[in-house]
């Protein structure tokens, strides 16, 4: 797999062991994971960090994640991750954190077509789904400029910070 993956603003990396704080700080920060879920605690973060560094493949059961920075200046601005979750219809589910100071300049579109077009060429993915919550519209605004269609809204499905919320399902078919 190529190491790095580049768009017009963005690159992208595999996760490696140097970006534990990133993970970290992302993961427990209150702010970040508002509509994702609760915030982990470090032992959590580590266990699903640990996995997401081992070798992947579309077989694999864990997420493929990579760190997203500004190509420019090489900061760190999110992560994104894709998950395989159909292998027989080549199905992977995607998923992506900005940090604060990045939202707003359409990274993560960027990104999220980005990673969907090379996961689609590298890896042979066919669909390509989503689930965010109904009120983070940022995100659904985001899903849909790369091209996904909300397909259902389930009521009462997650639990973030002791609220049921709405999850919204989207796809895109290739």
């Amino acid at each position: 797999m190529n190491s790095q993956i580049c768009s017009n603003r963005l690159t992208f990396t595999k996760l490696a062991l140097s970006d534990w704080e990133l993970i970290r700080s992302i993961y427990s920060n209150p702010t970040l994971m508002a509509h994702i879920g609760s915030t982990m605690s470090e032992e959590a973060i580590r266990s699903n960090f640990e996995k997401e560094l081992a070798p992947w493949s579309t077989d694999a059961t864990h997420w493929l994640t990579w760190i997203i920075r500004e190509t420019d200046t090489g900061n760190d601005i999110g992560l994104i991750s894709i998950c395989t979750r159909d292998r027989e219809k080549l199905t992977a589910e995607t998923g992506f954190i900005l940090l604060e100071a990045a939202k707003g300049k359409g990274y993560a579109t960027e990104a999220l077509t980005c990673i969907m077009n090379f996961a689609a060429t590298t890896y042979g993915f066919q669909k390509f789904t989503a689930v965010c919550s109904e009120e983070h519209i940022a995100s659904r605004r985001v899903l849909e400029k790369a091209g996904m269609t909300l397909d259902k809204i389930v009521p009462d499905s997650t639990e973030i910070n002791g609220k049921m919320v709405n999850d919204c399902f989207y796809s895109l078919e290739r």
